[in-house]
């Protein structure tokens, strides 16, 4: 979309940056706010707000996005390093910022990908690579200060002037030691005065004292002198400290170098940091302020409910405005300060702003459709120094309009014919807008002629609009009333101010008939109106209540159906475990028995148990693959597709179908491949993701300090389960491809419990019981899926 300058200072687009501005934490946030421009197409607009979209939902999930509060522009660094061949200590400070922050957000990039965070990926993706200079920059400390390992020159010159310096302060001890010279001296500590150390002598022994004159002390009654002693050192740390200063010259100037070769990589980098600091503050804007991200549609055409102007403040009077679906022209009527330029310019900053990704002043619903440019004529538009009149002003402006015109197009017109005789002025603005309506383009302008407005009540594709006034304060309402022309009220105020009864008569007779039979219409719709918005209003806080209402209940029942599924869930839990637990029992029950004589009975008798307690586990179990797939897209009627992202039901993993075969799918969870049943899949829906993601959220982020085995020996089941479990993801996060659990020989209740387990899990791949030298019987050796 493109909007000219003119437009963009008459919407005072520059004012409304600065309600965003105030949330953005540093200057690069600041910089790309103000140099913001709409998106070219409808697909950038699209980008924009689902890019936002899905760093609000990182923020939800993580908590925070990188960053550093220490960033400021760099455009200035980068010109002193040109203009100057070189940067000194703190001025690389503010590169290794944003190197640094740059390397982290860059290193996100394959985790942002992993999570379903595909186009915060891409755009840290834009950032370029800057492992080299974070490393060449990381030879500075916090300061700015060259470690001493910042070159092998540098930290050969150190070692030797932190000798030197050894050298002379020893030596300066032992003169302070010497008590012929230790009299002569004002103070017994060695000091450095001009680079160089020296003593403080007393003035009446400077002439016996073996040294050079440095320095008179501050009181004018000592001086600093050089021992002899000393001016051998003295010499060489100053060779010493020219030497440091010439090597750090040169790191300094290799770093400013390298900075200078990679500028358009960190100008860009800036770009790209700025855009993650306004989205940043719009997380945090839009908290605080009742603004919101518009619907965008392909159609050309805009639909604002509750828009205001923001610079009005809390005087502001929300609007419900549209154009482009039912009819492309609105003209609006009304008394002069009634609001009928504000709704003008609400309607242009809103769309021009939504245009730029940016949230608008408005109420959720709103939407703002495909449009390739919007321009506005607003104002007094009198050119001094091209002599233009203001009708001459706001001619030459429309038709540069008209010239722009297409069936894309939005022009926002103020007093359209207005500035000439008003019967030329009336039928030149008619004109105007058939010549816009036959270009197919959607137009909003405002009028006083009546003309205009019977053109506007007769003309198919062309709707009215009022901005309301109260008859009984002669005040504005500022609320804009569609389908309804403006009223003229000029002998309505006359009267109340007082006008004499003959005058307005006579005034009434000059009126045409025509004008006095639209004005009766008019007052009769206004009449009819006021009743019918009574009518919606009581309406709609009627719908709002049982809205509010039905929220809750449904609120209420999807949290007792999840609780009573819950609760199933557990219970068969237990009984799966209650019935394993019995036929251990039986088993080892027959065991005794089997040493006795009845032991063929005892045999019919636990086979004809386990056959029934079979089927009460097979019953179980089919139970829950019921109530598992009841909540299935399939059993919805929708099937599961490649790209669909997807919950497998009754576990927390969520993945992208890869590809689907027959009645399974392969999908990619995180770092995990598996290959579920589409009847054990739910599709989610936008925002449904998001608003499970705390209890699903995958961690990729590799476990520390996972042993190879887990001793679970001598524990019960309800201990050793969950450790047994939690063991497992970790293990199988931390990289290993096998590991063994020691459960021991025992009654073997633990080693089919891990075994069923096994069974249960998707990444591992198989287990077995130990071999020889393994442990035998008393471990399970778990082997995970390879990684993709």
């Amino acid at each position: 979309m493109i909007s000219g300058n003119q437009t963009v200072q008459l919407l005072e687009i520059h004012k409304i940056l600065k309600f965003y501005d105030k949330y953005v934490r540093t200057e690069l946030g600041k910089n790309y706010l103000k140099s913001v421009q709409p998106s070219q197409n409808i697909n950038g607009l699209n980008y924009r707000q689902n890019l936002f979209r899905e760093f609000e939902r990182y923020i939800d999930t993580k908590g925070d996005f990188p960053w550093d509060d220490r960033l400021i522009s760099l455009d200035g660094l980068l010109e002193e390093g040109k203009s100057r061949g070189i940067l000194f200590g703190e001025e690389f400070l503010p590169f290794k910022f944003l190197i640094s922050l740059v390397v982290k957000i860059k290193n996100l990039s394959p985790s942002f990908l992993r999570e379903g965070y595909d186009r915060l990926a891409e755009k840290a993706g834009e950032l370029g690579d800057f492992s080299n200079e974070e490393q060449a920059l990381s030879v500075l400390d916090e300061d700015g200060r060259l470690y001493d390992s910042a070159s092998a020159k540098l930290a050969e010159i150190r070692r030797e002037l932190e000798s030197a310096k050894r050298q002379a302060r020893a030596i300066g001890q032992n003169i302070i030691s010497d008590p012929s010279l230790s009299s002569k001296l004002q103070d017994q500590v060695i000091a450095l005065r001009n680079g160089r150390y020296v003593l403080l002598v007393r003035k009446e022994s400077a002439s016996s004292f073996p040294g050079v004159f440095v320095d008179y002390s501050s009181s004018g009654n000592s001086l600093y002198m050089e021992p002899h002693s000393l001016v051998a050192v003295n010499n060489r740390i100053a060779m010493l400290l020219e030497d440091e200063r010439r090597e750090e010259r040169r790191i300094c100037q290799k770093l400013t170098s390298m900075l200078i070769s990679r500028e358009k990589a960190i100008t860009r980098a800036q770009d790209l940091v700025g855009q993650f600091d306004i989205m940043w503050g719009i997380y945090y804007f839009l908290q605080k302020n009742d603004w919101t991200f518009p619907e965008i549609e392909d159609k050309s055409g805009f639909y604002l409910i509750n828009a205001r102007h923001p610079l009005l403040g809390a005087k502001a009077v929300p609007i419900d405005v549209h154009c482009g679906r039912n009819f492309k022209a609105l003209v609006i009527t009304g008394p002069n300060t009634g609001g009928k330029t504000v709704a003008l310019k609400t309607v242009g900053l809103c769309i021009y702003l939504a245009w730029c990704g940016l949230p608008i002043p408005a109420k959720g619903g709103s939407r703002v459709g495909q449009f390739s440019r919007v321009e506005a004529d607003i104002g007094d538009e009198q050119s001094i120094e091209q002599n233009l009149s203001t009708f001459s002003g706001h001619i030459k402006r429309i038709i540069e309009m008209l010239n722009q015109a297409d069936d894309t197009s939005l022009f926002l017109i103020d007093e359209l014919g207005a500035g000439t005789d008003p019967e030329e002025g009336a039928a030149l603005g008619i004109a105007i807008l058939e010549t816009f309506l036959k270009r197919g383009s959607s137009l909003l302008a405002t009028t006083h002629h009546n003309s205009i407005k019977r053109y506007a009540l007769t003309t198919p594709n062309v709707e009215t609009a009022s901005v309301d006034f109260d008859p009984e304060t002669l005040l504005p309402k500022y609320k804009l009333l569609l389908g309804i022309p403006g009223q003229s009220n000029a002998l309505l105020i006359a009267r109340r101010l007082g006008m004499p009864e003959d005058v307005l008569e006579i005034a009434k007779r000059e009126l045409k008939t025509s004008d006095t039979s639209l004005e009766k219409l008019v007052s009769n719709l206004r009449a009819k109106l006021s009743d019918l918005e009574e009518k919606a209003r009581e309406l709609a806080r009627e719908r709002a209540e049982v809205q509010a209402v039905k929220r809750e209940l449904d609120r209420k029942l999807a949290a007792l159906e999840e609780r009573r599924e819950a609760i199933m869930a557990e219970v068969e839990q237990k009984a799966k475990r209650l019935i394993k637990e019995a036929q251990e029992s039986a088993k080892l029950l027959l065991k005794e028995i089997s040493k006795t004589a009845s032991s063929k009975e005892a045999h019919r008798t636990f086979s004809s148990l386990k056959k029934r307690t079979d089927d009460i586990l097979r019953a179980i179990e089919e139970r829950e693959a019921a109530r598992i797939e009841k909540k299935s897209s399939i059993s919805e009627g929708k099937v599961p597709k490649t790209g669909d992202r997807v919950k497998v039901l009754g576990t927390n993993a969520t993945g992208i179908i890869e590809k689907v075969d027959n009645d399974k799918a392969t999908i990619q969870a995180g770092p995990i491949r598996l290959d579920v049943p589409l009847k054990r899949l739910k599709v989610l829906e936008e925002g449904e993701e998001r608003k499970d993601k705390p209890s699903i959220k995958i961690s990729v982020e590799r476990p520390q300090n996972v042993s190879s085995s887990i001793m679970i020996r001598g524990m019960t089941v309800d201990e050793a389960m969950p450790m047994v479990e939690t063991y497992l993801d970790k293990a199988f996060r931390a990289g290993y491809r096998e590991v063994t659990i020691i459960h021991g020989r025992g009654e073997g209740i633990l080693r089919r419990e891990v075994h069923d387990l096994c069974r249960r899990l998707p990444y591992v791949e198989e287990f077995r019981l130990g071999g020889p030298g393994e442990g035998g019987y008393g471990v399970t050796i778990v082997r995970f899926k390879g990684r993709n």
